[in-house]
């Protein structure tokens, strides 16, 4: 006959199974500890859930926002950018000013004023 050591019994002979609540009363410190985690853990998977998100891409927008927007931002505001400023070297395509926009902003980076500089800057030079 084979035996097992563990047993689902309370030690000290009670003959009482353990319970959730009895080892959470016996263990309250631990069990303080693991509930904050918890909390601190689900808060933090909220944050990124429900967190801020991109808004909508505007002339003082940074080029590292700009790089953090998606393609439906990125062809919305080159549109825009055709309708207030005008096309840029005859290209008036979102695709075209969105490629120019990111090489200046290549150029921004390359200077390590990305996280200063917006589109508009990029464009005229201006950093």
């Amino acid at each position: 006959m084979v035996t097992s050591s563990t047993s689902s019994l309370q030690a000290g002979g009670t003959g009482q199974p353990w319970s959730l609540r009895g080892v959470i009363a016996a263990h309250r410190l631990l069990a303080l500890a693991v509930a904050a985690t918890c909390a601190l853990l689900l808060a933090m998977f909220l944050f990124a859930v429900l967190g801020p998100k991109a808004g909508a891409v505007t002339d003082a927008t940074t080029c590292s926002q700009w790089g953090s927007a998606n393609w439906n931002q990125q062809t919305a505001y080159g549109r825009l950018y055709v309708r207030e400023h005008g096309p840029i070297d005859g290209q008036t395509a979102p695709t075209a000013i969105i490629n120019l926009i990111n090489n200046e902003c290549q150029v921004a980076y390359g200077e390590d004023v990305d996280d200063t500089t917006s589109i508009v800057q990029a464009m005229s030079g201006n950093f």
